[in-house]
């Protein structure tokens, strides 16, 4: 009898067409058409070919290490119908970054962790570049001053990055349907 070791598992939303896609060609894999912010993404391209080895230099598949509540609407909106996938991927073919700290790569913005630090860039004098505040987003291990907190115990929401997946690293399939939008619940 032998003993499966466990490999983490990560969730990822994609649309029923890119699903049917990568049926046919074996793999899933990110688009550059998909990309909203093509700068940034080159940028955590390039991350990711510095810190993960094997990378195939494709555009990223983005995952989460929490499978996603589809009831919130910045996961999914848009589509008549998408698919969650669940993959098991090895921790080195993965590149997680905080979720939260991302926006700042993506709005292309200084990295601040406190108030001070942030007024001391503004100013001008701050010892950190904005890009090399931007590498912050990999560091999960450090303590956030401002980190949202979850029951009472600090969290952050990780994200993921990996290169083509092969489907037969997609362990399960659930087809979801959009609400229509008048009939969603909002909750303020």
């Amino acid at each position: 009898m032998s003993i499966r070791h466990a490999v983490p598992r990560y969730w990822t939303i994609q649309s029923k067409e890119a699903w049917e896609a990568a049926q046919e060609v074996g793999f899933l894999h990110g688009h550059p058409e998909h990309a909203m912010f093509i700068e940034p993404y080159h940028w955590m391209m390039s991350q990711m070919g510095q810190r993960l080895p094997g990378y195939d230099g494709s555009y990223p598949v983005w995952v989460w290490t929490e499978k996603p509540d589809m009831l919130q609407l910045h996961h999914y909106t848009g589509r008549a119908g998408c698919v969650c996938l669940t993959l098991e991927l090895k921790h080195d073919e993965v590149l997680l970054s905080d979720f939260d700290e991302w926006h700042a790569v993506l709005n292309d913005t200084f990295n601040a962790r406190t108030q001070r630090e942030w007024q001391r860039y503004c100013a001008g004098r701050s010892v950190v570049t904005k890009e090399e505040s931007w590498q912050r987003i990999f560091e999960l291990q450090s303590s956030l001053v401002d980190v949202k907190k979850r029951n009472g115990n600090p969290t952050r929401r990780l994200q993921g990055v990996t290169g083509a997946v092969a489907l037969d690293r997609v362990i399960r399939v659930e087809h979801l349907e959009e609400v229509l939008r008048e009939r969603r619940l909002y909750h303020v």
